[in-house]
C-alpha cells in the first residue's frame, strides 16, 4: 500500500500539472479579464491534488486488500493492482470533475 501512495502521489501530481491552469479567467458581460496565479498558491493546489489522488488509491487498495485478503504467489503482482485502482480513481475524479463543471456552467 505505500508503493501504491507513492504512485499515487507521482501520478497525481504530474496530472494535475498537466490538467490545473496557473491563470484564472473571469468573463463579465464583454470583458474578459485573466489573472495570473501566484506560484505559491498554484504550487499549493498541485500538491492539494496530489494528496488527494494518493490518498483515494490507498484506499482504494486497502479495500482490494480487505476483502480479497493478501496477493497469492500466482497472483499478478503489485503493478497490476495499483493499475486497477488508479484507473478506477481516475475515472471517479474526471466524472466527479465532469459533472461540477456541468453543474457550474449551467448556473
Amino acid at each position: 500500500m505505500v508503493k501504491g501512495a507513492i504512485y499515487g502521489f507521482i501520478i497525481g501530481l504530474a496530472l494535475a500539472i498537466v490538467f490545473i491552469p496557473d491563470t484564472i479567467k473571469h468573463v463579465e458581460t464583454n470583458v474578459t479579464t485573466t489573472y495570473s496565479i501566484p506560484i505559491r498558491e498554484y504550487f499549493l493546489k498541485l500538491l492539494r491534488f496530489a494528496v488527494k489522488v494518493s490518498l483515494a488509491t490507498t484506499v482504494v487498495l486497502w479495500i482490494r486488500d480487505f476483502y480479497l485478503g493478501p496477493l497469492q504467489k500466482n497472483e499478478p503482482s503489485f503493478i497490476f493492482g495499483f493499475i486497477k485502482s488508479f484507473a478506477i480513481v481516475f475515472v471517479l475524479i474526471i466524472l466527479v470533475l465532469l459533472a461540477f463543471s456541468l453543474v457550474t456552467y449551467f448556473i
